[in-house]
């Protein structure tokens, strides 16, 4: 098997962040509720929100590598510059530039 590519990684790394984001706060719903804190409307709820953030990042990693490395870099432009911190591209790799923010 051949080392994954930046890109991969990149998108393996997102992959893992934005899943905790997502199960985390599901876990500690299920704990609320089988301490007897929450009803089952509110677990319902949590599992709804849950659902729709697991698609949207489904979504993401079935494109290309390199294309969903470039939708990354925009839709969550604070995480990845952390990440490429520590993570330098390879000169080959160019990094999409953030356009300005619109006026109002």
């Amino acid at each position: 098997m051949s080392p994954k590519s930046w890109e991969e990684q990149l998108t393996d790394a997102y992959w893992d962040y934005r899943w905790r984001k997502i199960m985390d706060p599901l876990c500690d719903t299920f704990q609320s509720w089988k301490a007897g804190d929450l009803g089952h409307e509110d677990v319902n709820k949590a599992i709804d929100e849950a659902y729709k953030e697991k698609c949207l990042i489904n979504n993401l990693v079935t494109y290309r590598p390199d294309r969903a490395a470039a939708v990354i870099q925009w839709w969550d432009r604070d995480w990845f510059l952390a990440w490429i911190e520590e993570n330098r591209p390879p000169a080959h790799v160019q990094l999409q530039s953030v356009p300005p923010d619109l006026p109002e």
